[in-house]
Parts: structure tokens; C-alpha cells; sequence
């Protein structure tokens, strides 16, 4: 089968305004097929479209009835009982207000009082913590419960589409987290003009945190936009077992999970001793592949096997994502397609899709969403852009200017509307002369080198920095890595040159999403 990378029209789907419209599209359409499953104990467990839209609407009733216009905390793990919290917390006219489920209690506190949040609904299992802080609170684990009593309850729904319908908080990677204040509309059309660039064959497999934009919207709303089954993975420990069982068609993950099954794939391989094995298959089928001849399924259907068999699309974003992995991947018959998203944004601005993608983008824009590089920095305009920060108005008119979204990322976009990154506006370096070093595009040279597990590019005292967490096998290396900044420096000018490299013994500290927090490194390296 040959390969074809051309553009195409946008995939149709009946636009939706509203969470009550995307539960009301699948019950019509799909009521009896599987939208949600989970293991209970060893067994699977599957919710049907139906049992979703009836959960919900009885847990909408029980909240309509307890709580008015009141923000309702939610923080637990991944979990069944987490989504269709969420969901029935925002159609009975409240605002969910969404914590990381590994927040200490001191950042927690912190989060509570900025958001105004007075009631939390948490896991017993995870958090239980929460259970004996100073504010009502109540068990995810003890949600069945409220959905029986809802069932005798009048249905209440009251959809204003524009009004607070959420408040996620930033990752806070650079600075403070702010709270993102999302309405049903801004969530609606993301789902509605991602879905349009990108679609599933079959199931997914959620492995990301509900309590980010990307882990709860893309990899959970949007599938189910689609009308196609999710397993939720409620553990990362479980991934392998997981993916053996579920067999999913597409996967939504951050770079760090791509790179760590690149690297297990190829440590397995050697320890069989058919690495090399491994480099001619991959050699030889990417040379059929340009004659239109495709044997990836029997060539690496080991490879394959290690994510259930069936893995056809990897949608990654939330970081950079060297295209080495993209084309590896694609040559044992696994696309990756990178996208980039914010939470502003509801969160997906961009995305390569199925058919039509270039590698080293993030892919073209949603549909409804005008994305324009204004003094180099990505800007993005429509109903996907968020109302504003809770209780932060001057932080709000700071990046939403003329109707535009400021993303504080800086790119371009070529001639055929694909987007590139080339790294962060406040990470630049300015130096003493004058001019600006992006730290993101030395960063993304060095960690082609094998010896490089992770590395944070900064100044200190008008020199540039690198601060590396090598592969183990490289620790004690200091040789290999002097070599590496030699070779860097060599056809560089004098200013833009790596002054030094430092060796970390341990990982740099990451949120929740597996993304460094560059604030947190610059601490420990100033």
C-alpha cells in the first residue's frame, strides 16, 4: 500500500456547542456501543454510551439540587468516576475546578483559596489527605450513591454555553501557576476543530492526567466525540498490561513517554541480541515502502506487539519531540503525528493529521482557529481561546490583545499552513551584546547524542549553560560530553558558543505531565 501525504478536506462530524450536545450525540447514534472501560480487579468493566448520558444526567440532578453557581473541586486518579464527575458538575450550572492529583496538601491549600473552591470531591484511594482538610468533602468512591438519589431528582439543565464552566491551572513549568477558565463553548469547538484534522480507526488507550486540558479533552472528550471506545489506565505502572489487553488504535502521549519506549524497545533488542536484525528489517522495509510495497506488519510484529499490536497513530504533543522518533516510528508502521496545544486554548491549536503531515511541525490549524506569528511569537484567535485568568486581569489583558491569544511561543508557519516551533519567548537568552539564543534549539542538537537523557540550556553570568542528566551507561563519562560540546562548538560563533557543560546525577524535577519544570532547574543550577 502506498503512502500518500497530500492535503485533503476536513473529516465531517456534527458540530456540537456544548458537553449535554456531545453526550446527546452519541446516546442517539451509538447508544449500545462501548465508551468507557476500566479494570475492576482483574475483570474489565465497560459503560455504554446510554450508561454514560444516564450517569451523568442523574449526577447533574443530585449537584443541581445541593450546589448554585459554586466552584466544586475535583482531584483524584484517573478513573470513570472522575469523568463523569467533571462532566456532571458542569451541567448542573457549576464551575469544576480541577487539582493535581499530586499536589501536597500546602499547594493544594494555596490552589483552594486563590479558586475560591469550598467543596471537593476526591479519591479516598489517592488523596485521602483531602479527606481531613477544612472544607466539605466527598469520596469519587461513593459517586454511585448520589447517581441513585439523582435518578428521583427533576432534570435541571440550563445550558448557558458561554458562562465558567471549568478552571484548569497551568503547569506552572516558567513561573506561578495561573487558574484557565474554560466555558462549555471554548471546549465544544476545540473538540468539534480538532476532530475535524484528526480521527481515530479504533480504541484508545488514556494514559495521560485527567486534570490537564490534554490528558482530559483531547485524550478522553474528543474519542468520545468520535464514538470510540476508551479504556482508561488509571496507574502508569499498569501501561504494559493495559495496552496487552486493550489492543488500542491510538495512543495520546508527551514526549518522554515515546522516547522511554523507543529506548526499551532497543535495550530489549540488544539484550536478544537482534539489534542489528532490527537496523536491516527497518533498512529494508523503508526502501519497499518507497516502491509501495508495505510488509511493517510482519517485518516488526514484535515491535508492534509491545503496544498490543494494533497501534496505528501516536498523537504527541506538550513538548518538543525530536522527528528522529517520528520517522522511526513510521518505519515499523506506527505514525506519530505531533500537535501543540495550551491550555488557553482549550488546548489543541495544531495537529498534523492521519494522511497529511511534515515532520518537525505541529501540524496545521483547527478548524474555526486563525493562527498568526506576530514579532515571531504564535498568536491564536476563536472559540477555542479561554475567557481569561481566574481573579487576574492584569495578567489576562498581558496576553489576550486585539482578540488574540498570545502563547509566549515563538515560530513560524510555512507555505502550507504547517507550524513550526523553534522554543519559548521568556527562555531566550539575551546576552550582553545584544542578541537572543533560543536555549530550546541547542537543547534539541544536543539530545540527538546518545549519551544525553535530558538537558536544560540557560546563561549564567553572560555565558551559555548546559546542564545534562546522561543515559546511565554515560554517568561518569565527563570525556564523552566535553567531546560533544567541542564538536557543538566548533561552527558556532563565539557568543553562541557552550561554555561549559554540567553533569547531574539526578532526573530534573517534572509536573505531572512528564514536562521539566525549567523554573525548578534554573533554581538548582543558579
Amino acid at each position: 500500500m502506498k503512502i500518500t501525504n497530500k492535503p485533503y478536506p476536513y473529516y465531517e462530524h456534527e458540530e456540537i456547542n456544548n458537553l449535554l450536545e456531545l453526550l446527546e450525540l452519541n446516546k442517539k447514534r451509538n447508544p449500545n456501543n462501548i465508551s468507557f472501560s476500566y479494570r475492576n480487579g482483574m475483570d474489565k468493566k465497560n459503560k455504554t454510551f446510554s450508561d454514560v448520558y444516564d450517569d451523568v444526567l442523574y449526577l447533574s440532578n443530585y449537584f443541581n439540587s445541593k450546589y448554585k453557581n459554586e466552584h466544586i473541586g475535583l482531584i483524584g486518579e484517573n478513573s470513570y468516576n472522575w469523568i463523569i464527575t467533571f462532566l456532571s458538575i458542569v451541567l448542573s450550572g457549576n464551575v469544576c475546578v480541577v487539582f493535581d492529583k499530586d499536589c501536597d496538601e500546602k499547594k493544594l491549600e494555596e490552589l483552594l483559596k486563590y479558586s475560591d473552591t469550598k467543596t471537593i470531591y476526591y479519591s479516598n484511594k489517592y488523596c485521602s489527605f483531602v479527606g481531613d482538610m477544612k472544607y466539605k468533602t466527598f469520596t469519587l468512591e461513593d459517586i454511585n450513591s448520589f447517581i441513585e438519589e439523582g435518578k428521583s431528582l427533576e432534570n435541571k439543565y440550563k445550558i448557558d454555553n458561554c458562562s465558567d464552566a471549568c478552571i484548569f491551572f497551568t503547569s506552572g513549568t516558567t513561573g506561578p501557576s495561573k487558574g484557565v477558565v474554560l466555558s462549555q463553548k471554548n471546549i465544544a469547538s476545540n473538540i468539534y476543530g480538532a476532530s475535524s484534522l484528526f480521527k481515530p480507526d479504533g480504541s484508545v488507550l488514556s494514559v495521560l492526567p485527567f486534570h490537564h486540558a490534554f490528558g482530559l479533552i483531547t485524550s478522553v472528550l474528543k474519542p468520545f466525540y468520535y464514538g470510540k471506545e476508551v479504556f482508561i489506565n488509571n496507574s502508569l505502572k499498569y501501561i504494559t498490561r493495559d495496552l496487552s489487553l486493550v489492543k488500542p488504535n491510538t495512543l495520546f502521549l508527551v514526549p518522554l513517554f515515546v522516547e522511554t519506549f523507543y529506548k526499551q524497545i532497543w535495550q530489549t533488542a540488544k539484550k536478544k541480541k537482534k539489534d542489528k536484525k532490527l537496523k536491516n528489517a527497518i533498512k529494508i522495509s523503508n526502501c519497499l515502502l518507497k516502491v509501495g510495497i508495505d510488509l511493517r506488519d510482519k517485518l516488526f510484529k514484535d515491535v508492534r506487539d509491545v503496544f498490543g499490536g494494533n497501534l496505528k497513530y501516536i498523537i504527541c504533543g506538550g513538548a518538543y519531540l525530536d522527528k528522529k522518533y517520528v520517522k522511526w516510528f513510521r518505519s515499523v508502521g506506527i505514525e506519530i503525528l505531533n500537535g501543540y496545544g495550551i491550555t488557553e486554548c482549550s488546548p489543541v491549536v495544531s495537529v498534523n493529521r492521519n494522511n497529511y503531515y511534515r515532520d518537525g511541525s505541529i501540524g496545521v490549524a483547527c478548524l474555526f482557529e486563525e493562527v498568526k506569528i506576530m514579532d515571531g511569537e504564535i498568536c491564536v484567535k476563536g472559540p477555542n481561546v479561554m475567557k481569561g485568568y481566574y481573579k487576574d486581569k492584569k495578567s489576562t489583558s498581558s496576553v489576550l490583545i486585539d482578540g488574540y491569544f498570545h502563547t509566549g511561543d515563538l515560530g513560524y508557519i510555512d507555505e502550507d499552513g504547517f507550524i513550526f516551533l523553534t522554543g519559548r519567548k521568556k527562555n531566550i537568552i539575551i546576552l550582553s551584546n545584544g542578541e537572543n539564543v533560543s536555549p530550546e534549539e541547542i537543547e534539541s542538537v544536543l539530545l540527538k547524542d546518545e549519551g544525553v537523557c535530558e538537558v536544560i540550556v540557560h546563561e549564567m553570568g553572560d555565558k551559555i549553560i548546559a546542564s545534562i542528566y546522561p543515559e546511565k551507561e554515560y554517568f561518569d563519562n565527563q570525556e564523552h560530553f566535553d567531546d560533544l560540546i567541542y564538536k557543538y562548538n566548533k561552527n558556532k560563533p563565539k557568543n553562541h558558543q557552550i561554555a561549559f557543560v554540567n553533569l547531574r546525577k539526578t532526573e530534573f524535577i517534572k509536573n505531572s505531565n512528564k514536562k521539566i519544570i525549567r523554573s525548578k532547574a534554573l533554581e538548582e543550577n543558579n
